[in-house]
């Protein structure tokens, strides 16, 4: 009897083995597998956490941010003003912002430097939206507000009815806003209302894509708008159940009616394709590839320009919003509450593990490691292995389009009034001070680029500007606060030696002072360079405009600032240049 037993038990076990071993890993949850690292908070997270490169930021109810790397290990905590019922949002750049019910909009940069905080007029709905050129929009109960990346109020846009949705960004410099009352904004990334539509259908899901946008609507139908004007007689591309004589205009946000074969163009431009299909939970574009989130755990990615399905795949759980989606070194990683999963870039599952649901977002490294809160505890798995580089392959650069939308709306030619540059200067230098330059931001700064470049010199009505005017309109381009001027800087410091113009540019591009690529530090020790030790101007310039970018920047970019400082601390400058530089490397560690 007792062999029998134990012959029993000895089955038993083995026809347990052998099926645990037919379990997929799909199937296994977080919390059967060892947690990599664990961390304990001293207060409660308060809301969901946000990555930067490899580091974890959260918030928590002791009033702080903390910032832990992707070991585990605690990098900084900054105590900060007191929130309620909190939203952060990281720029691409680095930047925390914090807003909360409390109306107060709060700035601290990746390396723990408190940048600055600003009173609302009402509190944020949603959190903070930090554009692809650094400046910062909080949307409210009645008011879009923007912000410059060092807190400046920009403009503010009143709305007719509270907003139905978080913002989204275009390709083409513009911002799309659904309200509740079913209007549809279009709104440049300078404030200016370029166009309102009143929705028939709720919107399901919103991206921005190249030269535009992707919008589905509840109904299931997909479009891709672009911005710019359709060519005269071209044909629409129709997909699945759209087949049938339709328009751009059938499927825009008013959904009008049908007037022919041809595309029609509409306020939001017009449609480069339509379909009909299931209506995804959540869409995101990256290059020339848009991909789809069902609910149903399916997962797709089409190629932008012709709707063609490159490939579909299917997770073995279903999938809800809020949701977690990047694309590191070509595969996708995605997370909502209940799992996570790595999406090859053919279509592959390679992993996906089931999270016990938390309030939090989860998130994932670009290193492959999951990370989920649960109140005061943030657990960690590896999700997928990966060798850490020590300089990894840049992203390409992001497109800007406010300079170019600028040149195709502008219908008067360039030219200076009554002859006098100095006067026009002023003009917008006042407007810069006085916090009026609103709408015409761009029409400012494309003035201003034209004297920078210089580039008049030919036109029919030539202009020739003198150093001082170019270098005057370079420190106001840098007064302005947008990463998209800051290319133009960057193009004219390879071009040039002479010191005032030197100068001028350091000075505005430590206005800016967001470096998220290190290109600003690199023209300002070329130019250093340039002017050699004998010009005083540059290198007083470059000790100010580096240590703004060493305050702005995230670990990186702070650490190549401050080597920069050392070097000048350590040259040929007399010594009282020197000293300067050993000051401001003491504020900043500080």
């Amino acid at each position: 009897m007792k062999k029998t037993k134990r012959l029993l038990a000895i089955l038993f076990t083995a026809l347990s083995s052998f099926v645990f071993l037919f379990i997929p890993a799909g199937f296994l949850t977080a919390q059967t597998e060892q947690a990599q690292w664990s961390a304990v908070m001293a207060g409660e997270t308060l809301c969901d956490p946000v990555l930067h490169g490899e580091y974890l930021y959260t918030l928590s109810s002791d009033q702080a941010l903390n910032c832990i790397d992707y070991t585990g290990s605690f990098v900084w905590r900054r105590n900060i003003t007191r929130t309620i019922k909190p939203f952060l949002t990281v720029s691409n750049s680095g930047i925390l912002i914090i807003a909360d019910a409390s109306r107060m909009l709060q700035a601290v940069s990746s390396q723990g430097i408190y940048l600055w905080s600003v009173q609302l007029p009402e509190p944020a709905l949603y959190a903070p939206y930090s554009t692809t050129d650094g400046r910062i929009c909080v949307l409210t109960k009645s008011n879009l507000y923007c912000f410059s990346v060092k807190g400046k109020l920009k403009w503010q846009l009143k709305l007719s009815s509270p907003p139905a949705r978080q913002l989204c960004e275009t390709g083409t410099a513009s911002l799309l806003l659904a309200l509740t009352n079913k209007d549809f904004l279009t709104v440049s990334l300078t404030g200016q209302l370029l166009n309102t539509k009143t929705l028939k259908k709720d919107i399901a899901a919103l991206s921005a894509a190249p030269a535009g946008y992707v919008m589905c609507t509840g109904d299931g139908i997909l479009a891709y708008y672009r911005g710019e004007t359709n060519p005269a007689g071209k044909q629409i591309h129709s997909i699945g159940q759209a087949n049938s004589a339709a328009t751009a205009e059938q499927y825009a946000p008013d959904a009008g009616t049908a007037h022919g074969a041809q595309q029609e163009e509409t306020a939001e431009g017009f449609a480069v394709w339509q379909s009909v299909e299931t209506t995804p939970l959540f869409m995101q574009t990256s290059g020339d590839e848009l991909v789809c989130v069902y609910a149903d755990g399916t997962v797709s990615a089409r190629n932008i320009t012709s709707n063609k399905i490159n490939w579909t795949a299917k997770l073995n759980s279903r999938i809800t919003l809020p949701l977690y989606c990047s694309k590191t070194d070509g595969e996708y990683y995605i997370a909502c509450k209940s799992i996570a999963a790595i999406i090859s870039g053919t279509g592959t599952v390679k992993r996906e593990q089931k999270i016990t649901s938390s309030a939090f977002l989860p998130v994932i490294t670009p290193s492959g490691i999951l990370i989920a809160i649960d109140d005061w505890v943030i657990n960690s798995w590896r999700l997928d292995t990966k060798i850490m580089q020590a300089d990894p392959q840049p992203e390409a650069p992001p497109q800007y389009q406010i300079l170019k939308t600028q040149e195709k709306t502008q219908t008067l030619p360039f030219f200076v009034p009554y002859g006098d540059t100095a006067i026009l200067l002023t003009g917008i230098d006042e407007a810069i001070t006085k916090g009026t330059v609103g709408t015409d931001e761009a029409s400012y700064a494309l003035t201003l680029q034209t004297i920078l470049t210089n580039n008049q010199r030919a036109a029919y009505f030539p202009y020739d500007f003198t150093v001082y005017e170019r270098a005057r309109a370079a420190e106001l381009l840098g007064l302005l606060e947008s990463l998209e001027y800051r290319t133009i800087l960057l193009d004219e410091a390879v071009k040039t030696s002479e010191p005032t113009l030197a100068v001028a540019i350091i000075r505005a591009l430590g206005f800016i002072a967001a470096d998220p690529d290190g290109r600003s530090i690199e023209a300002i020790q070329l130019l250093l360079q340039r002017c050699g030790v004998r010009e005083y101007g540059p290198a007083y310039a470059s000790c100010d405009a580096l240590t703004e970018i060493a305050k702005y920047g995230d670990k990186q970019i702070a650490g190549s600032a401050v080597k920069a400082l050392f070097a000048i601390a350590a040259s040929a400058f007399p010594e009282n240049i020197r000293q300067y530089a050993r000051q401001k490397i003491k504020t900043i560690v500080e």
